[in-house]
């Protein structure tokens, strides 16, 4: 009888755990991927304007200039005593990759509303919805510390080691989606000095 069928029931155990588990684990590369954040910048893209139902006017080539993709931000100030009814802010875009995305936004007064999705550029921001009170309440719309992955992962689990500067980031928020600008972590706080370093498997 050849040495193949002459295995025990451990070494047949072993050798189903590394079918199963090892090899499943092999075939996933593991990545780095790093980049210099800066800091989040709250009229990157729209500087204060009066809000309204228009295409709003992108300042900085729509680019957050730290060569990242982040996600985008909006500021509304409420000018009286009343909340304008504040409708949406739809923001058209490119990924990391150079697809284009869009994402809508719905602003609220006195609040900075956080979108999901990371933008490497935003090429349009248009409102729609929006009723004023009696005076207009105004907006600012930029970046925010939300950091895009270059790939997109099937968990959480797959990103392995975040860190910024010189520390590793404890417990780091990542989220990921179908889409790849949906597949995030966020950055402590960026200066464009200190360096985020993100291992991960894809």
């Amino acid at each position: 009888m050849g040495r193949r069928e002459q295995m025990t029931i451990g070494e047949l155990t072993i050798t189903k755990g590394i079918k199963t588990g090892v090899a499943g684990m092999i075939r996933k590369m593991v990545r780095a991927y790093a980049g210099v954040p800066a800091a989040i910048v709250a009229n990157r893209f729209v500087t204060t304007v009066v809000m309204g139902n228009k295409a709003y006017t992108i300042a900085n080539s729509g680019l957050p200039g730290d060569g990242l993709a982040h996600n985008v931000t909006c500021l509304q100030t409420i000018t009286d005593a009343l909340e304008d009814t504040n409708g949406i802010l739809t923001v058209t875009g490119f990924d990391i990759n150079g697809k284009i995305i869009t994402e809508v936004i719905i602003p609220n007064g006195g609040a900075t509303v956080e979108g999901l999705k990371a933008f490497a550029k935003v090429t349009s921001i248009v409102g729609s919805g929006w009723i004023v009170d009696t005076n207009p309440d105004t907006i600012v719309i930029g970046f925010g510390e939300v950091v895009g992955l270059p790939d997109r992962l099937s968990a959480t689990t797959d990103v392995l080691l975040v860190g910024f500067s010189t520390a590793i980031v404890n417990a780091p928020t990542v989220v990921i989606g179908d889409e790849l600008c949906e597949n995030t972590v966020l950055v402590p706080t960026g200066d464009a000095s200190k360096k985020l370093t993100v291992v991960y498997q894809s």
